[in-house]
């Protein structure tokens, strides 16, 4: 069954109604399984930057994962620039918007004219409301069959185990390459909602236990993928700076890219108005055609702009 991963942005507690809580660490998930109030069923993922606006990397790992959002406007302020911002580089079109009484909606409409979030959908602020529009939602697809991982972790009796996020499917016994490095693993046992499966569908939330790396290996940001997956110390795209942003950005000057679940310092080699070359000094995993948020989380507009890999 389809499971939509949807982040829940402008009210960390109201995600508490919305599903189980699960996996908690600078960001928490929330995990819900039932009825879509409509007559159907509902398997969804609510995922939470708990630890946003001091760490904008628990936002951006957040949306990494996001098939779609939840924006609850509460009032016009620089978080919520950062939400729109960073939803409308990321080009994540599936939405709803929760409105408190007292914002002012006409600026708000007037703020997000020609972004993606004039395709979101405004709704109560209930699950009643929220399940079915989530229910009628795909999660995205991507054409590299792959596995982004959040956390691993040894359990006693059966190793490995990697938390994730599936992307295409994963069946018991596939072998995967993991990204950065060069191990090869192989997939023992899959659990999704706790229940011992023996394949998983796109969207879904696995546990998978592994054979073939420990948990340094696998830790979080690392992708598994059979093929298509890249990795390099030096990694160039097309380059979309944020119309907002205004300090001086130049060859050699040191800002961060948050590429999927990884949030690593890079310096600029190479910039031109619509390219940039960048060079970590660990190794980055990525997909080809991935779109990445640039940051400067010192700044005031910390958001630089996009890059599209090559």
């Amino acid at each position: 069954m389809k499971n939509i991963n949807v982040v829940v942005l402008g009210d960390n507690e109201f995600a508490k109604e919305l599903g189980k809580k699960g996996t908690s660490s600078d960001f928490t998930i929330y995990n819900y399984k039932g009825s879509d109030m409509k007559g159907g069923e509902l398997t969804a993922s609510f995922l939470v930057p708990t630890s946003y606006p001091e760490k904008i990397q628990s936002l951006t790992h957040c949306l990494a994962m996001a098939d779609a959002a939840i924006l609850v406007v509460k009032k016009l302020d620089r978080e919520l620039g950062e939400f729109i911002l960073s939803l409308d580089l990321l080009g994540i079109r599936k939405g709803l918007i929760i409105f408190d009484d007292y914002v002012e909606k006409e600026t708000f409409v007037n703020l997000v004219k020609n972004t993606v979030i004039e395709s979101f959908v405004i709704v109560d602020k209930s699950p009643a409301e929220i399940y079915p529009r989530i229910a009628n939602m795909e999660p995205s697809k991507n054409e590299v069959q792959h596995v982004i991982i959040d956390a691993a972790f040894d359990v006693k009796s059966v190793g490995t185990v990697a938390l994730g996020v599936v992307r295409g499917s994963v069946n018991v016994h596939d072998e995967f390459n993991v990204y950065p490095g060069n191990k090869k693993i192989t997939v023992r046992s899959i659990q999704v909602h706790d229940t011992d499966v023996k394949s998983a569908e796109n969207g879904e939330r696995v546990g998978l236990a592994i054979k073939g790396a420990s948990v340094e290996e696998v830790d979080r940001g690392h992708i598994l993928a059979k093929e298509g997956a890249k990795s390099g110390k030096e990694i160039t795209g097309k380059f979309t700076k944020n119309k907002y942003y205004q300090d001086k950005l130049e060859v050699n000057s040191k800002i961060f890219i948050a590429a999927g679940l990884q949030y690593r310092q890079v310096d600029i080699t190479a910039l031109s108005e619509d390219k940039i070359t960048l060079k970590s000094e660990k190794e980055i995993a990525y997909l080809p055609g991935q779109e990445c948020l640039l940051l400067r989380p010192e700044a005031k507009s910390r958001i630089v702009g996009r890059i599209k890999l090559e």
